[in-house]
This record gives C-alpha cells, structure tokens and sequence, in this order.
C-alpha cells in the first residue's frame, strides 16, 4: 500500500508563513477554488505588518472572516512556533470555526470544559478555538496574572470582537441579586443611604431599593471610598457564590463602579481590567476579527488595543460578503401600522416556511408578543428556538429579547427580520451608562452599534436576503435624525436610503406585503434596485479622531491608576479636557473629569477631587452633584419659538423623524408612568413647542420641570403625576411647589413666575391657600398634546429652509394656542378651594 503520509513527509519544504501560500497549499473543499478579493487583499496588508501587537481587520459579514482568521492563526503558528488561540463568542461559532478549520484541513482543537489544555494546543501543533468565556473568567485554566505560570500564547484572533464587548464586560462583573440574596442586597445598599441622603437623592434611593423605581443609581464614588472595606468583606463571604467574578475584582473595588437596581447591586470596573489575563494582554500578535462597525473605540476600551495600532483597520471596498437587506421602516409610511399588522407579517411569512424573528429589548417587552410568536427565555431555550429555525423544524414568529449579537440565522432561518422599537441596553452597566451620557455622542455610538447587530442577525454573506422591519416611534425617530444616521456603517447607511424610499412609496398593508413578497420572490427588478444603489451609496467609514483620542485617554486614565500613577492618570485627562475640540460633546467630558474627579478622591486629595467634581457637573448634569452643592448655572435667554423649533427640524434628515420622536415621548405622559420618565417627558415636551426646558429636581434643588419661555416668564412645574383623581393639592405639596417657586425668582430674578401643578384635577385644600397657582391637568396636557401634534405635523409638510422656515414656523406658531403668550391662559386653570366635609 502507498504510505502517503511518509511520502509527504519525504517531499515536505520549509513552511512559508505567508497566509496566501498557505492557502494555495491546503486542500481545497467543493465549492471553494480560490479567496475572494477582499480576504486575499486584508490578507496581503497584514502580513506585511504581522508584527504589528494590536490588528484590526473587518469584512462584512458573510465575507469569510473565518477563514481569513485560521489563515493568520497558521501563518503565526508556523512562524513564531508558540501556542494560538482563536476566540469567538458562542459555542455554535466555535463549532462552525472548527468544521471550517477540518474542512480546510487546518489543525484545530477545540476547548473543553473539565479538562486540561489539549496538549496539541500547549505544543504549538494544533489552534485551540474556544469562546470568550473560555479564557476571560476568575478560574480561568490560561491562569489569572496574581496565579503566576500563565500560559502563553504567539498569537490571539478575537473572532465577531464588536459582539464580545457586552460578553467581556459581563465577565467582569458581579451581581448580588435581590431575589437570590435579598439579606445580602439589603445590608450592601444600606451601607449606602445616608451618603445618598447627604446628596439629597434619598427619596430615590428609596424607591430604588423599594422596587418602586427603574432607575440605576451609581454610588458616589466618595461613599464608595469610605465603604469598601464593608463591600470586600461581605462580598468576600459569599466568594463561592460569585467564582467566576470574585478573583477579577477583589483587589480591584477601588477601579470598579458600585451600581444600585431595584434588582441587585452591580460591582463592575469602570473599563474591563483586562490586563489580569497575561495570555491576551501580553499576546505579540492580537488579532481583531468585526463585522464593519463605524466605531473601533470600544475595541480600545474593552481590550486595552494600541489606539496607534488600530486607526487603520485592515479592510476592503469590495462588497463581498454583504448581504442583501430590504429594510423597511412603518413609521414612514403614509398609513397607521402596529404591532398587531406587524405580528400578522410575521405569521404570514412564517405559514410561507420562511423564519420570521422578531427582536425586542427586554423580557418585559417579549411579553407583548406571546401570544403570536414563540417567545425564548434564557440561554437555552434560545439556544433551542435557533437550531430549530437553522434545521427548518421551526419557522418562527420566534421572539428573542436583548439577542442582538450571537445568534446567527441564514437563510430561511429568517427571512423577515423585525427589529422592535430601539435596541436600548438592558444590564444595570448600560443603563447606567446611557443614562449618565443622555444626549451625548458616546449614546448615539451605543446606539448604532446595537442596530448595526441587530439588523445583521438575518442574511449573513452574499447570496443571502431578508427582509429588515424597523418598527417603533422611538427607532424611526432615531434614524431621522442627521447625527445619528452618521454613526452607523456605509453599507447600512445606504440600505437604509433605499428603506426609506421604499417605505415612502408604499400606501398600505397589503402593499407592504406585496412588497416584502419581491424580495422572497427574488424579483429581478428589486435585486438589481438593491445592487446597484447599494455600489453607488456605500462609501467607507471615517474614525472621529477626537472621540477615538477620549476614549483612549479613559483606558490609558485607568491603567495608569491601577498601576498607582495616580498624578499622570489625572494629567492625562485633564489635557484631553484643556485641548478638546468642539466635536467633543459636554456629556463624554463631563465623564472624564467625573473619572479624575474619582481618581484623586481615592488618591486621598479631597479638594481636588471636589473641583473636578463641579468641573463635571458643569458639563453634565447626568452625573454625581459634587458633595458641596455648586451654584446653579441659569439657563441662556430662550430663542424665540419659531428659531428653536426651525434649528431641530432642521437635525433631521427626514423631517417626519421629529413626529416619530415627539410620539415616542408623549407615550410616557400618562398616570402609570415613572415619576423619572414622566418628568423627562413633559421637559421634552417643553422642547417640542419651542421652550427651552430642563427636568430639574434630579439633584435636590428646583422644581420637577422648569419652562423657560421668550417673554421672560417661567413655568415652575410640579409634576405629581401619579395622584389619584379623587385626591385634592394639600398643604404640604403646595409648599413644594412654593420652594421651588421661590428658588426660581432667586435664579431668574427677571422672570416672571407662574407656578403649576400637574394635578387630576384643580381642586386644593382650603389650607393650601393655592389660589394665585395653576392646574395642568391631565385633560389640559392631552389637549395640549394634541395641538401640538398638528403644529409639528404641518411644519413637517413645509419645503422651507433657513430663514424662510423660521418665518413659516412663526405663522403657525401664532396661529395656534402654543405660542408663549397664550399657553398659560388656554391649558393652565387656577386651583379651586375645598373644604372637607370633616373639616
């Protein structure tokens, strides 16, 4: 018999590490000749700067990353000859990472859970592939840095790395969950009260802990300080519970936030302190796999990259690998949609054996589509719903919550997508986060990135298609607007061009179905539409230096602190502050003097931390008020109504955004609402008809929401929006509203004063003595809704720009009972006395 093996063996030259001849000499599978332009192109230009420490590479999905990832893990096997790991989130891909590997007849392991590293990996003979978990964990068999004997590695390919930051920062984290441990919860929040209590904030702690309120509260980093001791050493009790995330944070408390839920208390680093693992952290070679996310900062602040390294990503012009998505968007269509037409789509897609899924937020929001659609609640039955709808036993509706990475469905897996209202975080870190940076760019990015995976959940390479239904006031109103329309990818930019010319052509329900047949029919007319605008709009992505530099400086900030150069890491951020260019937003500076604010407080230099404390605070509200309270910054002179209404018609792109937006904040106007969202709402509200506007009672000064208008007047609002309607002002919320009444004539000594109370009814007390105040109630503020949904929707209809839009916004504004001069007289009524019968 011919030995084979000893005859290639006998005529075996000497490796070449270059990834294209490595290739050329693989067996190559059915189906696969030769690579496609863009991997061999991303493949040349890496190996000329393979020695380069941090890699960025990205191809669009379904353009073979994963086999251009195995070609760079062999070439460095073979050159440097040590260990290389390839990661990738979930066991599915790293099941389809080494069936990739066989088919291609390149050496792979996998990594398994109770036993030792394969010794072909250890050997630098084979490439273990292993999730993420595998080696970021607190009993992690690479071995944590303090645990010494580490195992080292040549190279590490972080496969689908955009989707690992949320699998990384969860890893470092640790939560002591209320209905698990509710002793635990509240003997760690109580510890924290009165420091809540000294900044008065405690009436929301209260709520907070009480179950009554949704918000996440950060632990000033002061209290923070001063308790961590009590935090180790209760935390250090319930070590067993928390194996996996104790040995990360132990001797680390001081770099981490302490985060307060209605549901845990929350300890996770202010960024992931990845240097713990010397496997990755002290990689030569670390290679960084994405789908083509706009925003590669978060690669630096989750995996400590070279920001130098990582500018210039390894890419390709080639539209290889990009799906074909028909995204369509209700909102923008001429007719009313719901959720109900929307889950009748589904279905039909679905009787049609064709996947249809639907994403939502939260499990809270899954809720609302149970009866339709299969709903999936933890990992595995979603693990379950997605081998069902690959292998073609299910069809869907199948409703996933907050799965936008890690799931992947081809094909007729899911060919309508829809992607339910806006993809908003949902662990205690990211609410936290994206509360703290409201209206900042740093969101926005969140944002983006969250649509760019949610929507790349169906249809993943080319040849594949699906249908793409962003569906809700919130998400329509999103992608409106300019800067937030910038943030996402070409590619998805210009599929969502199209999506709106669609959406904007379609009249009906039955349309829209006709519609979304074309694309299941692979209507010749479409797919060409599809490609041809597709070549014509896509156009590469450019990196916002000044947001790339601040998020560098964070993690550089923290690393320096760790390390105890305390003095550098506050220098570090307080010349990025000194030299921050107007791209900048106040939110993210006001972040980064909140992080030097934190640094010298731990440092033991309490002056300085309370200036950079203000310092933040002035730049954003969101965060910690500063322990000695600062003044109070009065806002600016109001613009006149048609000026401020013309300048944020004019942020949007498309200005039926701002209807969409207006609607999804009105939603929150009613009874059942948080007191927190109900206030924010009416502050917007505010904003919509040309005030300036500011919810002000978040730190313990002011009312709950101050109206600024043009004619130096203020509305000082009292937003008791949950009072019954049998309940009368009394005497107590009076003088509320009085305080705050008299704090405003202080600030805004100019202004005149008209005090509200946003009431059932207007009816109070006798012993209120609330005669000069005035109701808004809630038949008033629906009213008020009302018309000012006819304004925005007849200024939505103009053509006017500049000048000429300010003029025309000025008409209708006077024509309306809106206008500063007559809003109070038409929606606010002057309080009634009562006498109780008792009284």
């Amino acid at each position: 018999m011919v030995d084979f093996g000893k005859l290639r063996k006998a005529s075996k030259k000497e490796k070449s590490p270059d990834p294209l001849e490595i290739f050329r000499r693989l067996p190559k599978p059915p189906g696969i000749n030769d690579l496609y332009n863009s991997q061999a192109e991303v493949l040349k230009s890496w190996f000329t700067n393979r020695n380069r420490k941090d890699t960025v590479l990205k191809l669009h999905t379904g353009g073979g990353k994963t086999l251009v990832g195995l070609l760079m893990a062999q070439s460095s096997l073979d050159e440097l000859g040590e260990p290389v790991l390839y990661l990738a989130p979930t066991v599915q891909l790293v099941n389809q990472t080494l069936d990739k590997a066989k088919l291609m007849g390149i050496a792979a392991v996998p990594y398994r859970n109770g036993q030792d590293l394969d010794e072909n990996f250890v050997n630098a003979n084979s490439i273990m592939v292993a999730t993420y978990n595998a080696l970021f964990n607190g009993q992690s068999k690479f071995r944590l840095r303090e645990r010494g004997h580490y195992q080292q590695v040549g190279a590490v390919i972080l496969d689908d790395a955009h989707v690992a930051f949320s699998v990384i920062r969860d890893a470092f984290t640790l939560e002591v969950k209320k209905k698990n441990d509710k002793d635990r919860y509240q003997s760690l929040t109580g510890l924290f009260r009165k420091s809540f209590s000294d900044c008065d904030r405690l009436g929301i702690f209260d709520d907070v802990v009480g179950g009554r309120e949704y918000a996440v509260l950060e632990i000033p980093y002061w209290a923070w300080d001063e308790q961590i001791g009590s935090v180790r050493e209760q935390l250090k009790t319930d070590a067993e519970e928390h194996p996996f995330h104790w040995p990360l944070l132990r001797n680390e408390l001081h770099l981490c936030h302490g985060l307060i839920s209605r549901d845990a208390f929350t300890v996770t680093p202010i960024v992931p302190l990845i240097r713990t693992f010397p496997t990755f952290s002290d990689a030569p070679r670390r290679i960084f796999m994405s789908a083509t996310i706009a925003n590669d900062g978060d690669i630096v602040r989750t995996f400590d990259a070279d920001p130098n390294e990582i500018k210039s990503p390894l890419t390709s012009r080639s539209l290889a690998g990009v799906s074909e998505r028909m995204i369509l968007i209700p909102d923008l269509m001429k007719f009313k949609s719901d959720r109900e037409s929307i889950a009748e789509l589904a279905k039909w897609t679905s009787k049609q054996r064709k996947g249809s899924v639907i994403l939502v937020s939260s499990d809270k929001a899954a809720e609302n589509w149970s009866d339709d659609s299969t709903v999936a609640t933890g990992s595995a039955e979603v693990g379950k719903l997605v081998d069902e709808l690959q292998n073609g036993s299910h069809f869907g509706p199948a409703v996933f919550a907050n799965r936008y990475d890690g799931i992947d469905l081809p094909g007729d897996s899911c060919r309508l997508l829809v992607l339910q209202n806006l993809p908003k975080g949902t662990s205690n870190y990211e609410l936290f986060r994206a509360a703290a940076l409201a209206g900042g760019a740093s969101l926005v990015q969140m944002l983006a990135q969250r649509i760019e995976q949610g929507i790349g959940r169906g249809a993943r390479g080319s040849g594949d298609h699906c249908v793409v239904i962003m569906s809700g006031p919130d998400l329509a109103g999103w992608l409106a607007k300019n800067a937030n329309f910038m943030m996402l990818t070409s590619a998805t930019r210009a599929q969502i061009e199209m999506g709106v010319q669609i959406s904007e052509a379609v009249e009906s329900v039955e349309e829209l179905s006709e519609t979304i047949a074309r694309s299941f029919a692979r209507d010749p007319d479409w797919t060409e539409f599809h490609a041809e605008t597709l070549a014509e709009l896509e156009s590469g992505n450019e990196i916002n230096e000044d947001r790339f530099s601040l998020v560098s400086i964070e993690r550089k900030a923290v690393n320096l602190w760790q390390d105890g150069y305390h003095e550098k890491a506050i220098s570090k951020i307080e010349k990025v502050i000194d030299n921050a260019s107007g791209d900048i937003d106040r939110q993210s500076l006001g972040w980064m003097a909140q992080l030097a604010a934190r640094i010298a407080s731990h440092w033991g230099v309490k002056q300085r931390a309370e200036e950079f404390q203000k310092h933040a605070f002035s730049f954003n509200r969101n965060l910690l008020r500063p322990r000695v309270k600062p003044p109070y910054e009065s806002l600016p002179a109001p613009d006149e109504q048609a000026v401020a209404i013309a300048k944020r018609i004019e942020e949007y792109r498309l200005r039926q955004g701002i209807l969409r937006s207006f609607e999804d904040t009105v939603s929150h106007l009613h009874d059942e609402a948080s007191a927190t969202l109900f206030e924010a709402a009416l502050a917007e509200l505010g904003r919509f008809i040309g005030l300036f506007a500011e919810q002000h009672d978040t730190n313990g000064e002011g009312p709950d929401v101050l109206w600024l208008l043009p004619i130096k007047c203020g509305f000082v609002i009292e937003a008791k929006s949950r009072k019954k309607p049998k309940n009368e002002l009394t005497k107590t919320q009076h003088g509320q509203l009085l305080v705050a009444a008299e704090w405003f004539k202080a600030n805004y000594p100019d202004y005149e004063c008209v005090r509200v109370s946003m009431h059932p009814k207007n009816e109070a007390l006798k012993n209120a003595s609330a005669e000069a105040s005035h109701a808004l109630t809630y038949e008033n503020l629906a009213k008020m809704v009302t018309e000012t949904r006819i304004l925005l929707t007849e200024i939505c209809e103009l053509q006017n720009t500049g000048a000429d839009l300010v003029n025309a916004c000025g008409r209708l504004i006077e024509r309306s009972n809106l206008s500063a001069k007559t809003i109070a007289s038409t929606y606010f009524v002057p309080f009634e006395q009562i006498k109780r019968k008792s009284e």
